[in-house]
């Protein structure tokens, strides 16, 4: 019974470790519903999706001012599930989601990690992912979707690890001819394709190896435990 004990208590440091290893690798598939959408605001909407801008704005200082902003009109909207604005290049339809984050930090330009225009292809197949390892972690991701002809998507994924994934073309949804919020979505070049995304508002550094260095752990205290059982 000791020896059995023994055991279990150089065992629980690996699995503790493996179980913490997984934890920090949780990969999220953001929005895809049912495999129809890219972004949906309409209830219920997409988890974690803060809300949609159709079109995306133009200009406004270039890539990262402009999903500053975008981010910040949305966050400004109190009211989950509220619309404003008309569906035009001089007036954006502005959607924001159903989820209730509570309180949202404003977001700005400090630390941000982007990619910019003419990064993918044309004829790219998504899904388009970002490893947050490399990069960090963040507050917001803006996601925008060819220019004037389709939109932008913001997500909070505050406290998100692992690898990112979302749809690489988008396309606004029309019902009886009026826009309803959300972009349809698909991972052909079928639709619009992504022309670029911003993460906002850094929250950790890279891992640095910290991953490594845990899993190398959890598989020392295995073999450890082997060692033991078979001596």
């Amino acid at each position: 019974m000791k020896m059995k004990n023994i055991v279990k208590w150089l065992a629980a440091p690996a699995v503790l470790g493996l179980l913490s290893l997984a934890s920090a690798q949780a990969d999220t598939y953001l929005g895809n519903d049912g495999g129809i959408y890219t972004a949906k605001y309409t209830s219920p909407s997409s988890a974690y999706l803060l809300g949609t801008v159709i079109p995306g704005l133009q200009g406004n200082g270039g890539q990262v001012a402009r999903d500053v902003l975008m981010t910040n009109n949305l966050i400004a909207m109190a009211t989950l599930g509220s619309q404003s604005g008309t569906g035009t290049s001089a007036d954006p339809l502005y959607s924001r989601s159903f989820n209730s984050f509570g309180s949202l930090p404003a977001a700005t330009d400090t630390g941000n990690v982007n990619a910019p225009s003419g990064t993918y292809p044309d004829g790219f197949i998504g899904p388009v992912t970002i490893d947050l390892s490399h990069t960090g972690m963040f507050t917001y991701l803006v996601v925008a979707y060819d220019g004037p002809n389709s939109g932008a998507a913001v997500w909070n994924i505050a406290g998100l690890t692992g690898i990112l994934s979302f749809n690489a073309y988008a396309l606004p949804e029309l019902i009886a001819g009026n826009l309803t919020g959300n972009l349809l979505g698909s991972n052909l070049p079928s639709m619009y394709k992504i022309t670029s995304w911003t993460l906002l508002n850094p929250t950790s550094a890279p891992d640095g190896g910290a991953t490594v260095m845990l899993l190398g752990a959890a598989l020392g205290a295995l073999g450890m435990v082997r060692r033991f059982i078979m001596s």
